[in-house]
């Protein structure tokens, strides 16, 4: 996974040279905005770090063909894109900066849409086809590209044609763009030199620039965005199993070594070097950590399907997970590294002893030798480490299980069951305007409602748990004087009638919309309403989010709706303001939410026969079920839990095995002071007590120390945790305590074997 997702680079040429250009902005919370086309233009003649910049932008373009039209997801992009991040066309070309004019009706093709919409046809190149009602021609036909949530996974790309208006518009923050630096130029100095450029921006030109600012990324960085932590965390959880695996190995590897001691003292006796004592224990690590690993390197190979299934989603370049050579290689480094974690420490102080004296004694004289201080301290550091590696991994398991725990419980503001969530577009070559769209949105909900087996039907721009997301700013009436970049801000939304009933959102104060809402009235949001007005007391407040002549359009407040869950499951619900949808302006499409009495994906076709008879051309995307979406966002806390749970429990199961290990062998080394104990009179729950102790002295000094650790360590957790705190006491107390409580069940087997022990024969033993 680690050699897949972050290690191995990009399908780019020198792919460390590419950067992503973005936007960021003190009023709001995300770290990836678009440019406005003014700004790149600065950036392309102010920045000489950089070599080249492209520009693109993501749409959806509609596929004409037998039958209903497909829309597919595509992006528009300017001359230099290709080139920067050097992809060659496997047919045709790329575009040119003659295809960058208005009327220009070119395409380029991906190589998946190619293949099953024109059967890979390497005529295909020449071709027309009709994309948005205009006939276009096919220039290039791209290879096919890994997944990456970038604009390279677009079924086809158009060239980016600006308008007039954006390209005079320095407050349309709204462009893609990304740039390959120059040679013997660092990320850091574009960075510095992007950072000049704001300030003067900024300074130059307020009302647009005043609160943003342009960054540069690594491409890398960028599409790995947070699959980094997760990766890591897992992989150190695999580390921590594997040192408890040689903790114990290495414990075996003592004990075996001890109890041939004598042997090893004769072959030095014999002529035998300390150095070739250790060659001959270090081979037989070697042998057992390469058998090992051939086992492990195998036993992954078939179990990698499994492995992918249980991934956590969204991360990127998945579908490239595989066993190669580097992964073979790297099984071999880590066997050879265990066989040196075992069998070193062992090795030398095996090798180190008085070989008169070890030849000279017999087998009780080797078992009192065997308990001198060197060996007793490394030992017992096995033990106390072994277990707090297990501390660590149980207490990142617990807070994860917990987490997804409280996720599970967590209220999600509306009722997901029985409701289907299907995506409509309005393309502006058959909507000339948004009289029209409106029109059809009516239209559509009146034949929705009507089918049998709907129980309710609404549509908005946004809803709970889907992919969009839209947030701007506002004034509330009072506060007129506020320089506009004091503006607050709020997560925006624009619904028809009966939103809140079909999605079971409920209505905390007020009224929903009408179908004859009049101009100026709004619904927030609890969280809003406490935000900004301190109570759920808000009817009648006004509110402004637009401007006309440099004075604010005011807005009355004639509702509060519940909360809902946002997509981002650590995030809290945030304030957000809903408006009628038919005052829209500029709609591209709405997202159809419809609730029915039984399986909702079964009346999806008659649904959509029923608004085709209305618009024939219509197309449908995103068509899930809500439940599909929350399991999808559940996905990934889930399938961390489950895989950090695993990770825990063979860490526990391993750090015991060591604790009963060691006390059962240092049992069988003190059975003559035990024996002599008990003829002078101890009784057995002494003896057990004695050993109890010893275990329990080992046990606690390894969970300290594990959950010192884990407190330091956990804090990489935070981000990935929900509804718990990363230094959760509950947490860290009940692993303490689990923990040593069956560590001690693990000791009470030695320990009660010593409570057996006949005085008798262990004086005899020899």
């Amino acid at each position: 996974m680690v050699n897949s997702v972050l290690l191995r680079s990009l399908p780019f040429p020198n792919a460390s040279q590419i950067v992503d250009l973005s936007a960021r902005s003190t009023l709001f919370d995300f770290t990836n905005l678009g440019l406005s086309l003014p700004d790149i233009a600065d950036v392309r003649a102010n920045i000489p770090a950089l070599q080249s910049l492209a520009t693109f932008r993501y749409s959806s373009t509609e596929l004409s063909s037998q039958g209903h039209p497909k829309r597919l997801d595509s992006a528009a992009v300017s001359e230099d894109f290709f080139p920067i991040l050097g992809m060659r066309p496997v047919l045709g070309r790329i575009f040119t900066a003659s295809d960058m004019q208005p009327g220009a009706g070119v395409v380029i093709l991906s190589t998946p849409l190619w293949k099953s919409s024109f059967a890979a046809s390497p005529t295909v190149v020449g071709k027309s086809i009709v994309l948005d009602g205009r006939s276009h021609i096919v220039v290039g036909v791209m290879p096919a590209l890994p997944e990456l949530s970038y604009a390279t996974d677009s079924q086809l790309w158009t060239p980016f044609v600006a308008t007039k208006e954006e390209l005079s518009a320095r407050g349309n923050h709204g462009i893609s763009a990304l740039a390959r630096l120059k040679p013997g130029s660092s990320l850091a100095q574009a960075q510095q030199q992007l950072a000049v450029l704001s300030a003067r921006l900024a300074t130059d030109y307020p009302d647009a620039d005043k609160t943003w600012s342009i960054h540069a990324e690594a491409i890398k960085t960028l599409l790995l965005g947070d699959a980094r932590a997760p990766l890591a965390i897992l992989f150190s959880a695999v580390g921590f199993v594997l040192l408890i695996a040689c903790a114990n190995v290495s414990n075996l590897f003592l004990s075996r070594g001890l109890a041939r001691k004598r042997e090893f003292a004769i072959r030095s006796a014999v002529g035998a070097t300390r150095g070739a004592l250790v060659r001959q224990i270090a081979v037989e690590c070697l042998l057992i950590a390469l058998a090992g690993g051939v086992c492990a390197f195998f036993v992954a190979v078939w179990t990698l399907h499994g492995l992918l299934l249980v991934l956590p989603p969204g991360i990127p370049r998945v579908k490239e997970i595989r066993i190669e050579a580097s992964v073979a290689w790297f099984t071999l480094g880590a066997s050879l590294l265990a066989a040196f974690f075992t069998g070193v420490a062992p090795a030398f102080l095996l090798s180190r002893q008085n070989v008169s004296a070890a030849v000279k004694q017999n087998a009780s004289d080797l078992n009192s030798d065997g308990t001198r201080a060197g060996h007793y301290f490394l030992r017992y550091a096995l033990v106390v480490g072994e277990v707090a590696l297990a501390a660590v991994l149980l207490v990142g398991a617990t807070l994860s299980v917990r987490s997804f725990s409280q996720l599970l419980r967590h209220d999600l503001g509306f009722q997901p069951d029985h409701l289907v969530t299907m995506q409509m577009n309005f393309p502006k070559f058959r909507f000339a305007n948004d009289e029209q769209a409106l029109a059809f949105i009516r239209q559509a909900l009146e034949e929705t409602r009507a089918t049998p087996g709907v129980t309710a039907a609404s549509a908005g721009l946004l809803f709970p748990m889907g992919d969009g997301i839209a947030e701007g700013t506002f004034e509330i009436a009072g506060a007129e004087h506020q320089d506009k970049s004091d503006d607050q801000t709020s997560m925006m939304n624009n619904v028809a009638p009966e939103f809140f009933r079909t999605l079971g959102i409920p209505i905390l104060a007020g009224r929903d919309f009408t179908a004859s809402e009049p101009k100026g009235r709004l619904i927030v949001n609890a969280a809003f309403a406490r935000t900004y007005f301190g109570s759920l007391n808000v009817l009648g407040k006004r509110i402004s989010m637009h401007r006309e002549a440099g004075k604010p359009e005011w807005s009355e407040i004639v509702g509060v709706a519940g909360n809902t869950r946002e997509s981002n499951a650590g995030v809290v619900s945030k304030p957000l303001i809903y408006a009628p949808i038919y005052q829209s302006s500029d709609l591209t499409g709405v997202a159809l939410l419809v609730r029915t009495d039984s399986d909702p994906l079964k009346l999806v076709p008659a649904i959509e026969e029923r608004i085709w008879s209305v618009d024939k051309n219509q197309t449908f995307d995103g068509i899930q079920t809500m439940n599909e979406r929350v399991s999808q966002l559940n996905a990934a806390p889930r399938s961390q839990s489950l895989l950090l749970g695993i990770f825990g429990a063979l860490g526990f199961i391993l750090a015991l095995l060591g604790v009963y290990g060691v006390m059962s062998y240092l049992v069988s080394l003190q059975i003559r002071e035990f024996g002599i104990r008990m003829a002078l009179g101890a009784a057995p729950p002494q003896i057990l007590r004695m050993v109890l102790a010893h275990g329990l002295k080992l046990t606690l000094g390894g969970v300290f120390l594990g959950l010192a650790c884990a407190l330091a360590l956990t804090h990489f957790m935070r981000s990935l945790l929900f509804g718990i705190s990363a230094t959760d006491p509950l947490t860290f107390c009940g692993v303490a305590i689990a923990l040593t409580l069956v560590a001690l069940a693990a000791c009470y087997l030695p320990a009660r074997r010593a409570t057996r022990v006949d005085p008798i024969i262990a004086l005899r033993y020899e």
